[in-house]
């Protein structure tokens, strides 16, 4: 295994430019409302918004993966802002968000009192909404979506000039429950003449917000997932990560951005 460092003159490092987009507003949004598993639409005229946000460079070219929560304001949002990369759409529930069981709907005002709220908030490691998700359940799905992309982004770049063809037994990334469409892993050819040119693997992920907190909190050192900037309905993140000896780092342009 190389370390890292001293990477050979001859490795052609993997690249992962990975666009993560939170759903559009919703009126629980709005209103300041606990929304985790309750399938809501977006808000009315929402989708009219995000469409003329089609534009952001992020959202365009190609893109190898697309992955969507499967509940609906995460639809909603892609339809609305890249309509094209519906076709090639995985819709994965383990993007799903956090599931606040018998808290969803509230709003903090109407829980503050409650004592086992309060512990909750203060250590959500130890504490789990009534008939909610736990902690440790919400973290491990998402750590395990992750993980498998990472596998595959590996399996699917070529990792050494001179490559032809990434690797055609990559596997794919299925959820626990069957998506409602697959995309094919797809080849990246080098030509002769592209020589440390890097291969660079996008994959758009349409998610919810404490989603992307936990994936960066995954992804960039010393981040947690309270200290993670939530993004706002809508907004598009975007990380470069390099695979260097074996390990996954942020990349450089990620400190000018």
């Amino acid at each position: 295994m190389e370390k890292v460092g001293t990477q050979s003159p001859q490795t052609n490092p993997a690249q992962l430019e990975l666009v993560l987009v939170r759903h559009g507003y919703t009126q629980w949004n709005q209103e300041r409302r606990y929304l985790g598993r309750t399938d809501v639409t977006l808000m009315p005229g929402e989708a009219e918004r995000l469409k003329r946000l089609r534009a952001q460079p992020p959202l365009g070219g190609e893109f190898r993966r697309v992955y969507c929560s499967d509940l609906r304001r995460c639809r909603e949002t892609l339809e609305a802002l890249v309509p094209h990369l519906m076709p090639q759409a995985i819709y994965d529930s383990r993007l799903r968000e956090m599931d606040f069981g018998a808290w969803e709907g509230c709003r903090y005002d109407q829980l503050k009192d409650n004592p086992l709220y309060r512990s909750w908030i203060d250590n959500p490691g130890s504490v789990t909404p009534p008939e909610g998700e736990t902690w440790e359940q919400f973290a491990v799905r998402v750590d395990h979506f992750w993980a498998q992309l990472l596998q595959e982004v590996a399996a699917a770049v070529p990792a050494r000039v001179g490559t032809a063809r990434a690797s055609a037994g990559a596997e794919s990334i299925h959820p626990a429950d069957p998506p409602t469409e697959a995309c094919d892993p797809e080849t990246t050819l080098l030509k002769p003449d592209q020589g440390q040119v890097p291969a660079v693997f996008r994959v758009m992920l349409v998610t919810h917000g404490g989603v992307i907190r936990q994936l960066l909190a995954r992804i960039i050192e010393g981040v947690t997932f309270y200290t993670a900037a939530a993004p706002a309905p809508g907004e598009v993140t975007v990380l470069h990560l390099r695979k260097v000896g074996g390990s996954w780092r942020m990349a450089a342009e990620n400190a000018n951005g």
